[in-house]
């Protein structure tokens, strides 16, 4: 089952002090555990964001002009990046005078001095072992890492800024990742009548996913194991209601085939395919 959040440590590896950025909810960058100031200048904490993103290769400054200021003349550009970045590195020099923003020619990047740590790469990191681990049929291996995914999850990618352009995409695609997990692990929990967390879960995706029929009726199922008939009916109206609003279409057969069975009077739980 989850278990609790663990933080990342003050010190990489290499004793360099962590830079730990955590993208997934609310945006916040610590470094050796002490708290950056991203909240007080709202364009540097977006530079900030987009460097520690795209820090395997050096950022053009021309890049993040087209990002941040795509309408400004050339040289307003270049002084709006300048003075973004002198704010990025005095918030970072205020918590470790090793946590720097480097600048090569005309790119920037954040600086080697520090290790970087970042819930995105974690969050990716674990999926694909979580992957691997199933295609080798270790299913512990396997349900370790798909935990460890989504404990990371806090929120969508950068959730405090849903209107920044550039985020978008990676936004879409973490949310995406996350319902698969998600939905593997109430598979895996309801396999072991572990109706709580699987429950818990499945509600997770459907607040992402509402039309999500297989969670819906994997929620539905966990109601009905815990003799909570009642909301295992009332989650398929309100299911085929979302379903209506959104696509105009009805259920499927197996959808509804189950909801039929959890309607009678009386049912033996054991005889009932939710999946």
């Amino acid at each position: 089952m989850l278990s609790e959040r663990k933080l990342p440590p003050a010190t990489g590896e290499d004793g360099r002090p962590l830079l730990a950025a955590h993208f997934l909810g609310t945006f916040r960058v610590t470094v050796g555990g002490l708290l950056v100031d991203t909240t007080s200048r709202r364009r540097t904490r977006h530079l900030l964001a987009y460097l520690l993103v795209h820090r395997r290769a050096p950022v053009p400054r021309d890049v993040l002009a087209e990002v941040f200021w795509p309408a400004a003349e050339p040289a307003a550009a270049r002084n709006n990046i300048h003075v973004a970045l002198s704010h990025a590195r005095q918030a970072l020099r205020e918590v470790s005078p090793e946590a720097a923003i480097e600048r090569r020619f005309d790119t920037y990047r954040i600086a080697d001095s520090v290790t970087v740590w970042t819930d995105v790469e974690q969050f990716e990191s674990n999926r694909k072992a979580a992957a691997l681990a199933e295609r080798r049929s270790d299913r512990a291996a396997a349900l370790r890492n798909q935990e460890g995914a989504c404990q990371l999850y806090e929120g969508d990618f950068l959730a405090d800024e849903p209107y920044l352009e550039w985020a978008s995409p990676i936004r879409e695609s973490l949310r995406l990742a996350v319902v698969e997990i998600q939905s593997r692990l109430v598979d895996t929990y309801a396999a072991q009548c572990a109706w709580g967390p699987a429950a818990i879960l499945a509600r997770q995706i459907l607040a992402i996913d509402p039309c999500n029929e297989p969670v819906n009726r994997q929620l539905m199922a966990c109601y009905a194991a815990t003799g909570q008939r009642h909301l295992a009916l009332s989650q398929y109206h309100r299911f085929v209601d979302q379903l209506w609003t959104t696509f105009r279409v009805r259920p499927s057969a197996r959808t509804t085939a189950f909801f039929d069975q959890l309607r009678q009077p009386r049912y033996e739980y054991d005889s009932l395919v939710a999946c």
